[in-house]
């Protein structure tokens, strides 16, 4: 029986990339969604263009009762989950003075609560030889910008959260990836001169692709990082800001 991956925010820049780099090495791939069904049916193809099943599954991770079902879902027709992947995240950047509770709250409900929810759910379809992987963000740790308040306490938070499950759910593995500057829509309203300033910071003088991160997630899922536990990763170029 192939082995199975749940993706949240699968249909983004990022969750695709992962989805894609899971069935190019032979896993099923669930793929969560919550607005773009368009988007997840032709991820979906494209993950079965490799052989694989997979299955598309629409969720709020913030919401307690839609992530109960999807894995009532994933349940029903893979019976198991060997790798989750926590990428499911927003942001809404503006000036800190102007964020109102309801704004800072949303942003942690998805990229810290839907985490602690999602990990919570898929742990009694996991065995010992599963893992869990954590999508965090440098900003998690660097907090370079002040309109990213709550996303960089969410992330931190994160960072935190991910620890602590690692001693909760041993031997599941429980991995954390922090990502740096990606090429994905998410960051496709930076001028050319912010986009210049922030290669600057960077070593290698640019963007990681969706693709590079990926591939680190995978390993930190499959058996070749099987002694890698508890660990925060770094996939940034090389910050040197």
């Amino acid at each position: 029986m192939k082995k199975c991956a749940l993706v949240t925010g699968a249909t983004g820049g990022l969750g695709k990339a992962i989805s894609l780099e899971f069935a190019k090495n032979g896993y099923d791939v669930i793929i969560n969604y919550h607005n773009h069904y368009e988007e997840a049916v032709k991820l979906l193809e494209e993950v079965k263009s490799f052989g694989v099943d997979g299955l598309i599954v629409k969720c709020d991770v913030s919401n307690e009762e839609e992530v109960k079902e999807m894995f009532n879902k994933v349940k029903e027709k893979f019976g198991k989950i060997d790798y989750l992947v926590n990428n499911a995240a927003i942001q809404n950047d503006s000036i800190f003075l102007d964020k109102t509770k309801e704004d800072f709250m949303k942003v942690y409900e998805v990229n810290l609560v839907g985490s602690f929810l999602c990990s919570k759910y898929a742990k009694d379809l996991m065995n010992e030889n599963s893992s869990i992987v954590n999508i965090s963000s440098t900003n998690g740790v660097d907090t370079n910008y002040p309109y990213s308040a709550d996303y960089d306490a969410s992330k931190a938070a994160l960072i935190s959260l991910s620890n602590n499950l690692a001693i909760e759910l041993a031997p599941i593995r429980v991995n954390t990836v922090l990502p740096g500057w990606i090429n994905t829509d998410m960051n496709k309203e930076l001028t050319n001169v912010q986009i210049e300033e922030e290669n600057k910071k960077i070593l290698l003088k640019r963007f990681a692709e969706p693709k590079e991160i990926a591939k680190v997630v995978v390993f930190l899922c499959n058996s070749d990082s099987s002694y890698i536990n508890k660990s925060v990763i770094r996939v940034d170029g090389g910050f040197n800001g």
